[in-house]
């Protein structure tokens, strides 16, 4: 296990608060966990998921992919596989004993049953990079953005995005698809603001998008692919996903009629998660479907979580 380094946020005063949040949570974590990738490949397989602080069955989702069970929708079980994970749950000692009183509330303690992110990494056999946001409450655990990947990650980042409501850390890295490399990124944004002047979150969210922006225009115009729950409350009208289009970023949704209206499975039901991909000038093809545990939409939880998983394909040129 080894670690990656944090871009942080110190110098505007109102990104003052990220220093106590950053220190009540644990370590960056990386493992290589996977075999050799194929180098001939041109086709990668996408999750993307909120996994609901440990709820959510990712060891479940991913075996049903690589089983096939969506190979006959498009998305082939034997392609090298990427997912992108918010909410990704962990606790072990590098989490402080104590809190100093900057976290989330802890809606992770279910009696032993989050499945940790370290763990399922261990169980699927890829390759993680994790990087924690914020604690869960008084429990010696945190909750962030993660890759995994059965392909190799390199040149590994977290960034820290301005701070509004909760600290919130982009996780990055480079993968190769045959011949291309993909900049990869997990992402969650601020679902609200920190006060009434700000109450629906609108322009931290903007704020949050510019520095995403930022992140891939500081790359080396490679292909960017985000998996993020963006928490946008307006949905496509709302700014932040206006800045994020206007600077590249594809959707990969089938025309309209669009099969789902919604990603968050509880009420109010809102299209809060995106599989978004700019630079896709060497992209064959880009496609992104919701998948649903009970094909009604039923039941209270999707896989465990109260987010739908997306997934996505993309063929690469030769």
């Amino acid at each position: 296990m080894h670690h990656f380094p944090l871009v942080r946020r110190d110098a505007a005063h109102a990104d003052q608060p990220l220093v106590g949040w950053r220190a009540n949570v644990g370590d960056h974590v990386a493992l290589d966990l996977a075999g050799p990738a194929p180098s001939a490949a041109r086709t990668l397989v996408v999750l993307s998921w909120n996994a609901w602080i440990g709820r959510g069955d990712i060891v479940r989702v991913v075996e049903r992919i690589r089983g096939g069970e969506y190979a006959t929708a498009g998305f082939p079980g034997d392609a090298p596989l990427v997912a992108l994970i918010q909410e990704a749950y962990r606790a072990d000692e590098s989490v402080p004993a104590r809190s100093n009183g900057l976290m989330a509330r802890d809606f992770s303690r279910r009696g032993g049953h989050e499945h940790d992110i370290v763990a399922v990494a261990r169980k699927l056999a890829l390759n993680l990079r994790y990087a924690p946001s914020m604690r869960n409450g008084l429990a010696r655990s945190d909750r962030g953005n993660a890759i995994l990947a059965s392909l190799p990650l390199d040149d590994a980042v977290a960034t820290e995005l301005p701070f509004s409501m909760q600290r919130r850390v982009v996780v990055s890295a480079t993968a190769a698809v045959g011949g291309t490399l993909v900049r990869l990124h997990s992402a969650h944004f601020d679902p609200r603001g920190p006060g009434a002047r700000d109450l629906f979150g609108f322009a931290g969210r903007l704020r949050q998008a510019h520095e995403l922006i930022r992140i891939l225009h500081a790359g080396g115009g490679e292909p960017h692919l985000l998996g993020a729950d963006l928490n946008l409350a307006r949905q496509r009208a709302e700014p932040a996903f206006r800045a994020l289009r206007d600077a590249g970023f594809v959707t990969g949704v089938p025309a309209q009629p669009i099969a789902w209206k919604h990603t968050y499975h509880r009420m109010p039901r809102l299209l809060l998660d995106w599989i978004l991909l700019a630079a896709p000038a060497g992209v064959e093809r880009f496609e992104v479907r919701r998948i649903d545990e009970d094909p009604r939409d039923d039941g209270p939880f999707v896989f465990g979580s109260d987010h739908h998983p997306l997934i996505a394909r993309i063929d690469f040129h030769a």
